[in-house]
């Protein structure tokens, strides 16, 4: 329980109330040992008799020899007496004349001690006993200097407070603790709770099981939990991905094996003998064992890109002959398809480079993989169009086809790994184990770009109103890369070193 976030809480906020209260404590009793109010008031009873002895009609002319000083001494003690301040004179020498209690206490000093300047407050002065007196010098013309002095006040504090303070503070301080708890009770409960339910999920979700977080509580703590979920939906993913992994890649093996071993065992066994015969088993172990091949590499490249150990070239790429040079590279394949295989740039210039920096066999493996699938998804007479345009700093490829779209539901798990859409899409023989968009997806957001894919509408509106069914027909893949801001005479240089239709294999 003392070890508990909540407990400590609690102690936290307490300790900072009793800290609160002892500085508050603290200051009253300063606050009182000083007494600032009573001083301001004798300070002004101390101004207003200076400033009525100054008035010198009233004041007799002080003067050695004028007046005897059995004569001063009179008049000094009758005006502390009248007053109830303590006077003294000083002649223009510095001699102190008269002082009316030096009888009674120990006398002011010489007239030394009041040359300092801005005499025109009151200031303070203790005496050979310990007394504090507040005292105000009144300078006249004949060169006298008249002091007015009365003894600072002290207060019984500790009586002002036991009578006084303390029983009000008390009740005070009572209903404060009341509050003060009741506040450390909310705001713990509000801490602690969401942060307990959290470390549940985190046990949880070390069982298997994946609870989602309610985001309450300060933000600090919403953020923890949403950075949870987050964690823990990608993990869900990660672990289904796993498990998709290992079940596909078992099925996609099981089939050409399976191939491979009735094939290999027929002619193993002598029961095929025909030289067509063996012509056609050893194409369908090589097609079979091709396959293989491919998916392997391509779990591999998978492999490196999700451990970061796949190395990418960084160097300027004219992306418009890397296109030129993918589609040139599947123009054979789209003639015998019987498709029209078009690559266009739009309104953009000939002789202008479009630079992109990175690799350009990687960028060149996503291109071939897009149109490696609009070519086998493309019915005979179709047409398959890579455009290439720009946009605020982004370099923009799309790859169309005219075959027959994807369904909307699958369009945001295309790029999922083994996700296959056969369903909808034709393939035959060449169809694909489901790696190539989600390897091309990661090459893509390595260059800092995207991919989607989305359905676009190739029938007339007449058609569409008679059948809503052809709606969906046609695909899209939009790959943007930015745009690289290097001068192009010196992009046109670099790129003489890297040039994609010699690469690309």
């Amino acid at each position: 329980m003392f070890a508990s976030l909540r407990f400590r809480l609690w102690l936290t906020y307490l300790l900072i109330l009793a800290a609160a209260i002892a500085a508050a404590l603290l200051a009253m009793f300063v606050y009182l040992l000083r007494n600032p109010a009573i001083d301001r008031q004798e300070a002004q009873r101390l101004r207003l008799v200076a400033a009525l002895i100054a008035r010198r009609n009233q004041l007799p002319d002080i003067q050695p020899g004028v007046i005897r000083p059995e004569r001063l001494n009179d008049v000094v003690r009758r005006m502390d007496e009248a007053l109830g301040v303590r006077l003294a004179v000083y002649s223009a020498t510095g001699h102190l004349l008269v002082d009316s209690r030096a009888e009674i206490s120990p006398p002011f000093p010489q007239q030394q001690f009041f040359e300092r300047p801005n005499l025109n407050r009151v200031r303070i002065w203790r005496d050979a006993e310990g007394t504090q007196w507040l005292y105000w010098v009144i300078p006249l013309e004949n060169g006298q200097i008249w002091v007015v002095a009365a003894p600072r006040q002290r207060l019984p504090v500790l009586s002002l407070l036991r009578d006084e303070i303390l029983p009000p503070f008390l009740r005070a301080l009572s209903f404060a603790v009341v509050i003060s708890l009741l506040m450390a009770i909310f705001v713990s409960h509000w801490i602690a709770t969401p942060l307990q339910r959290l470390a549940q999920a985190a046990r949880a979700a070390s069982t298997g099981e994946f609870p989602k977080v309610d985001l309450e509580g300060p933000q600090e703590v919403r953020a923890v939990a949403a950075a949870f979920n987050e964690m823990t939906a990608r993990l869900q993913a990660s672990q289904r991905a796993q498990r998709d992994l290992v079940a596909n890649v078992s099925h996609d093996l099981k089939t050409p094996l399976t191939s491979i071993q009735g094939f290999a065992q027929a002619l193993l066994d002598g029961a095929v003998q025909e030289p067509t015969a063996i012509q056609q088993a050893a194409q369908v172990i090589y097609d079979e064992a091709g396959r293989m091949h491919r998916m392997v590499m391509d779990l591999l490249d998978l492999a490196r890109l999700d451990a970061g150990t796949m190395n990418f070239e960084r160097a300027p790429i004219d992306l418009r002959e890397l296109l030129a040079a993918s589609v040139q590279k599947y123009s054979f394949q789209a003639h015998q398809s019987q498709i029209d295989l078009k690559f266009e740039t739009g309104a953009l210039a000939e002789e202008t480079p479009i630079i992109v920096v990175g690799d350009a066999d990687r960028l060149a493996q996503v291109f071939s993989n897009l149109l490696d699938n609009g070519l086998k998804f493309t019915p005979p007479g179709g047409q398959v169009e890579v455009v290439l345009r720009t946009q605020d700093g982004w370099v923009e490829v799309d790859v169309a086809d005219s075959g027959p779209g994807i369904a909307p539901e699958e369009l945001e798990r295309i790029f999922e790994r083994f996700y296959q859409t056969d369903k909808s899409r034709r393939g035959g023989n060449r169809r694909g184990v489901g790696l190539g968009l989600a390897i091309a997806r990661e090459i893509v957001q390595a260059h800092g770009g995207t991919i989607h894919a989305e359905n676009r509408n190739l029938a007339a509106p007449d058609d569409l109103q008679s059948n809503p069914a052809i709606a969906a027909r046609g695909c899209v893949f939009v790959v943007r890369l930015p745009r690289s801001s290097a001068p192009q005479e010196a992009a046109r240089r670099q790129i003489n070193a890297v040039r994609p239709s010699e690469k690309v294999s």
